[in-house]
């Protein structure tokens, strides 16, 4: 009976051993949650002037500061950054030759960017505070490509637009058309608009309206400097199926 005690006391120290040991194995292999700054956030600024704007973050080292109101006196804003641990720097910004340092925190969902060091104002301005994670629930109901007829010099056409997850939208020609080119620009998506940036061919931004259902997309133009662009984007859209 002793000699049984002993070896049941023994076999239930290893059985305890080795759930531990495998507890520890489990713990160790369990994804560790990464938080970084990287992703589009959205927020309203207040004051003399109420309007939204977008800042993305960008992974490659790209920060994109994106007017989202038709706004006239501010503009968007394109620059590097580099993130090491909790600090986030600001550098090759073409509108100011200093660096701004700010640093960065997320907790239940915003992102906070709290000054550092920089010396531009305005650049503060526009990046501290707290931003909220874009929702990107519009942006999936427009991802896909649409074809639409255009009408030039009396003939139809058939064109293509091509919406992407990574914010890229392609224009492009089904039917060559005399005087017309492919083209790739930036855009971004609120609730009930498109924003287009970053076209090669027009400066400014573009802010066009839309409706979309699971078969069509219909554009219409809000306000946009470059007048090529509107007839070419705006009407109703068929998605390719």
């Amino acid at each position: 009976m002793k000699n049984t005690g002993i070896s049941t006391l023994v076999c239930l120290m290893l059985v305890i051993m080795m759930a531990a040991a495998l507890s520890c194995s489990q713990k160790k292999d369990d994804p560790v949650p990464v938080v970084t700054p990287f992703g589009s956030w959205i927020r309203t600024f207040t004051g003399s002037e109420t309007y939204s704007a977008q800042l993305n973050l960008k992974s490659e080292g790209v920060i994109e500061w994106i007017m989202l109101d038709t706004l006239s006196t501010h503009t968007n804003s394109y620059s590097q950054i580099q993130v090491s641990g909790n600090q986030l720097r600001i550098f090759n910004d073409p509108d100011f030759t200093g660096d701004g340092i700010y640093k960065w925190g997320i907790e239940n969902g915003p992102l906070t960017m709290a000054l550092v060091n920089d010396s531009y104002p305005a650049r503060t301005a526009a990046i501290a505070g707290t931003w909220q994670v874009k929702d990107e629930t519009a942006s999936k109901k427009v991802q896909g490509s649409w074809q639409k007829n255009m009408t030039a010099d009396g003939l139809n056409y058939r064109v293509q637009l091509t919406l992407t997850s990574s914010g890229i939208l392609n224009w492009t020609m089904i039917d060559i058309m005399p005087g017309h080119t492919n083209s790739s620009v930036s855009f971004t998506t609120t609730d009930s608009a498109f924003v287009l940036f970053k076209d090669p061919d027009c400066p400014g931004n573009g802010y066009y309206s839309y409706q979309v259902t699971d078969t069509s997309l219909i554009i219409t133009l809000l306000k946009d400097h470059c007048p090529p662009r509107a007839p070419s984007f705006t009407g109703a859209w068929i998605k390719v199926q």
